[in-house]
């Protein structure tokens, strides 16, 4: 998925910048850039972004699987790099995963040579999650929604990326239930609100919710994931 690539590229850079920070003694840069990258990067997008598939997807589910897997990658990278800063909270973080005797045994980690084609790819589409954004606000002051996963949106998007992503990674993205992506020489986006019901268990808005028997009040999603409990 493209939001997991770009997060380990992402740690990459982190990695390289504070390598070094640390070898030119500059501790203060240490602590701008792992702030940096836990407040915007994880925090405001990454986590905000894949959370619906963490909590709602299957257990096994092979987008769940790659979001765990780069958060373990980012956990045993932050640990080792706040090691010389907050010694005793990297040193019970670092035991609390099992990773081994001691952080301060470890080694920093290096970079993996990812390059950076996640990090254009996503800047392009968090100017189009701008465009798309002040549509919401607009249709939320207008009292047509009450909330983001409301909305019905049409995109039109002046973005190759848009173009060879799923609808489905678009949507999460985006956080939306209901997107239509249309191509043109300028990003725009209107908004009215979906005609689809709410499932009860993820909340997005989906055609398949009040179809099944079995379950008519969630999606197609989260039917499969609790039938299989």
């Amino acid at each position: 998925m493209l939001i997991d690539g770009w997060i380990l590229e992402r740690l990459d850079q982190v990695i390289k910048d504070c390598r070094s920070a640390y070898e030119a003694f500059e501790f203060h840069k240490v602590y701008h850039t792992l702030n940096q990258f836990c407040a915007v990067d994880l925090s405001s997008l990454y986590i905000d972004i894949t959370k619906d598939r963490m909590y709602c997807d299957a257990p096994d589910s092979s987008r769940r699987r790659a979001t765990q897997m780069a958060m373990h990658e980012i956990y045993g990278a932050l640990c080792r790099l706040l090691a010389p800063v907050i010694a005793f909270t990297a040193e019970e973080a670092w035991r609390y995963s099992n990773a081994g005797a001691s952080v301060h045994l470890e080694e920093f980690p290096i970079t993996q040579n990812s390059g950076d084609k996640a990090i254009a790819q996503v800047a392009d589409l968090l100017r189009l999650r701008g465009v798309i954004g002040q549509a919401i606000e607009k249709a939320r002051q207008e009292k047509l929604i009450g909330n983001a996963l409301e909305a019905a949106v049409v995109l039109r998007s002046n973005s190759e990326v848009t173009s060879k992503l799923s609808k489905e990674e678009l949507e999460e993205f985006f956080i939306l239930s209901d997107l239509t992506v249309e191509t043109a020489k300028e990003a725009s986006a209107s908004v009215t609100k979906t005609a689809y019901q709410k499932c009860a268990r993820c909340w997005r808005h989906r055609a398949y919710v009040g179809t099944s028997k079995t379950h008519p009040d969630l999606c197609d999603r989260c039917e499969k994931v609790v039938s299989t409990r």
